[in-house]
């Protein structure tokens, strides 16, 4: 394995020292997409927002910060993040506010309409069969539910073969059974949020 292919595969599942170390940059390096998916998520009172991939915990300690009465969940398969975002949330955790797990995207350990808000932040291009994954969201996503993706958009270029455009994504999450979908750029990156719909 080249030392391109080990750092890709740090970023997609850290591990180690040298994943800690990648977490703590991940955490610095994107907090304008921490901040551009935050500022554009409608939050209600009591509302459950779960976080796909949560890295080092910093969009989770964001959403904490900003909102008093919100109910977090994070869900990343590397069990180094699992120990830094716990760290770096730990008070949050100690309350119960923030509650952290270890596992798969693609088999999310909810029952059926059980989120207000999912979350994925600098993520889903490393995902395998994202159609597969979008699904699995869908089902945990309660009516009414916002689901959000925030990515640089060079990394969707470099990572993804497909479903790299606006037309492409929203026909995705179209044929998946979301509607009103919203899809913005910035310089460099996207954003897109869809609604499960109330049926």
């Amino acid at each position: 394995m080249g030392l391109q292919d080990y750092f890709i595969k740090q970023s997609i599942k850290p591990t180690g020292p040298i994943g800690k170390i990648m977490l703590r940059i991940m955490n610095h390096a994107h907090r304008d997409i921490f901040y551009l998916g935050i500022e554009n998520i409608t939050i209600n009172e009591n509302c459950k927002l779960l976080d796909l991939g949560f890295g080092g915990g910093t969009a989770l300690r964001l959403l904490s910060k900003k909102y008093n009465n919100i109910k977090l969940f994070g869900i990343d398969f590397s069990k180094e993040a699992l120990k830094t975002g716990t760290k770096n949330n730990k008070k949050d955790i100690e309350s119960g506010k923030i509650k952290l797990f270890q596992g798969d995207i693609g088999e999310i350990p909810f029952s059926d309409n059980y989120f207000d808000i999912i979350t994925a932040f600098q993520t889903h291009y490393h995902w395998k069969d994202l159609d597969k994954k979008i699904n699995e969201i869908y089902r945990v996503l309660n009516k009414n539910g916002q689901f959000i993706i925030v990515a640089e958009k060079y990394k969707i270029n470099y990572h993804m073969k497909r479903y790299k455009t606006e037309n492409e994504l929203k026909q995705l999450f179209e044929g998946i059974g979301f509607i009103q979908i919203e899809y913005m750029e910035t310089k460099q990156n996207m954003f897109i949020k869809a609604i499960k719909p109330n049926n």
